[in-house]
């Protein structure tokens, strides 16, 4: 403010007093000098603006040794400050790190005392896992009882609602197929078999319940999702030789997801209330598969999930899966010669030479893993097209999936009359009277 005589942290003034000696240097000073000092502008001059300025008019010398000091004070309290403020920053952050500290520890407890609580109450004992309690034979007769029975259920309900409800089983297809969706994730999260629920059947289940819930009557969504149901979805079902097995909630699991995507298009191609959402304009005459929807938006699709899934298996979750051997697609067919898909894999490799006749799959090789990328979607290619056929013909289409359900009953006949039977009896003896059983070969290779 002028008028105001700036002072020292002394006390002393820093602008010249009538005794001064220098006071008649003022006189000095032109008059551009006096209109700056006496300025009241809004844009307050710096400690350097002044000392700078200082140094380049004649000013006297008191005057420029108490500004300098001015200067020197202000600096060395900047420091200080400086210094106090970095302190509290560090304790801040000693702070926030005990605290975050406290968290997980409260955190851990927390998660042991509820896994305590839940082991008590469904195992009767703490300290008992519940993967161990639901392997002792009372508990394991139990659980296959139970699964038998709502395998039974599901199966007769699906029935029911596709002869007296079809325009009415896509509600139904959602709520149990993602019932069973949901139960395989809870159980297989935490296991081997994680990078499984990022299979194509998976995303397929997926589309068709986005389809059904938010676009139904999307015609080019419909068809490609008729494509895939009824194409590499369904036959994975021979694929995977998929068995109906009631008391196996695995088995009746897998063959849900590969068989329920091809009802749900059944019933929206044949059996809708009114002009079928599949068919372009509603007009029942003139329905057909477009070539564009067979192929090019199927086939596309498909790729997208092909490009997302290797990004997830070998790019972000490839560590992983190398450090806790974890179960991929590629890894389990690779290290399963029985399987189809294996063998011919295998046979057509070394029929074109990419493969020496006594070289084996390598899952860990990107050899093996490009020829079975390659293999599965030559798969999915040829399995696409008798869909035109299945799409156009509903005879065409009820014939072909009654072979393929009739196929997986027969697998899973075969399971209770051949294997089942003997090793359903042989693991509780083998438990009661610790002998070591060697289990025969499974004529059904299960599906994770």
């Amino acid at each position: 403010m002028v008028g105001t005589n700036p002072e020292t942290s002394d006390g002393s003034s820093l602008s010249p007093t009538v005794d001064d000696p220098d006071l008649d240097n003022w006189e000095m000073f032109d008059e551009s000098t006096e209109k700056f000092l006496l300025s009241t502008d809004d844009d307050a001059l710096t400690l350097i603006d002044l000392l700078g300025f200082l140094d380049e008019v004649k000013v006297p010398d008191s005057l420029r040794k108490r500004t300098k000091a001015w200067g020197n004070r202000l600096q060395a309290e900047q420091k200080k400050m400086a210094k106090k403020f970095n302190s509290a920053k560090d304790r801040l952050k000693e702070i926030r790190n005990g605290l975050r500290r406290r968290g997980n520890e409260v955190t851990r407890k927390l998660e042991e005392h509820s896994t305590r609580t839940a082991r008590r109450i469904i195992t009767g004992d703490s300290n008992k896992r519940v993967r161990d309690y639901v392997k002792e034979p009372p508990v394991v007769r139990m659980i296959d009882c139970v699964s038998f029975t709502l395998g039974v259920i599901l199966l007769v309900s699906a029935e029911f609602m596709t002869l007296r409800f079809p325009h009415f089983f896509w509600i139904f297809y959602v709520i149990t197929a993602w019932a069973m969706i949901i139960t395989r994730c809870i159980l297989w999260w935490g296991g081997i078999f994680k990078y499984f629920l990022f299979d194509f059947c998976y995303f397929v289940n997926a589309v068709c319940s986005l389809v059904v819930l938010f676009f139904p009557n999307n015609t080019v969504l419909n068809q490609v999702c008729f494509v895939w149901a009824n194409g590499p979805v369904v036959l994975a079902m021979v694929t995977w030789r998929n068995s109906l097995v009631f008391h196996s909630l695995e088995k009746v699991t897998t063959l849900y997801i590969h068989a329920t995507p091809s009802i749900l298009t059944l019933c929206i191609r044949w059996y809708s209330k009114g002009p079928s959402p599949m068919c372009e304009g509603g007009d029942e005459g003139a329905c057909s598969l477009s070539l564009w929807n067979w192929w090019v938006m199927s086939f596309s699709g498909y790729l997208l999930w092909q490009v997302l899934q290797l990004m997830l298996t070998e790019v972000l979750g490839g560590e992983e899966i190398q450090k806790k051997g974890l179960q991929t697609s590629c890894r389990w067919i690779s290290t399963h010669p029985r399987m189809p898909v294996h063998f011919l894999s295998l046979k057509l490799a070394r029929s074109l030479g990419i493969m020496g006749k006594d070289e084996k799959f390598n899952y860990k090789t990107w050899k093996t893993k490009i020829i079975f990328v390659t293999f599965q979607a030559g798969y999915t290619f040829f399995t696409m097209l008798p869909c035109k056929v299945l799409f156009e013909s509903f005879w065409a289409h009820l014939v072909y999936l009654f072979i393929l359900y009739v196929y997986c009953v027969w697998n899973g006949a075969r399971y209770y009359i051949h294997i089942f039977a003997e090793r359903y009896t042989l693991q509780f003896i083998a438990k009661d009277d610790n002998i070591k059983v060697v289990e025969p070969p499974p004529a059904v290779i299960p599906n994770p």
